[in-house]
């Protein structure tokens, strides 16, 4: 048995084949999220892995749990 039978060449279904180099970025903090955007509309296709399909800025949680700011001021989804 080859390999090839045992690993498909595209195992994640939903990232299309493309000819541009890819970069994959694991993690969305601040740092991963800063590079998506910059690296955004360049020649490359940028992937984003996070366990988590949302960013949140947990030091400002207080404020939500207060009522001071609204859940969405600490929280949003990456795939915007």
């Amino acid at each position: 048995m080859s390999l090839e039978n045992e690993y498909p060449l595209n195992p994640i279904p939903n990232i299309p084949d493309s000819i541009q180099k890819r970069v994959v970025i694991v993690g969305a903090g601040f740092a991963g999220l800063k590079l998506a955007r910059k690296l955004a509309g360049t020649a490359y296709q940028v992937v984003l892995l996070d366990k988590n399909n949302y960013h949140m800025f947990q030091p400002l949680l207080y404020q939500v749990a207060t009522a001071a700011l609204p859940p969405n001021a600490v929280s949003f989804p990456l795939r915007r």
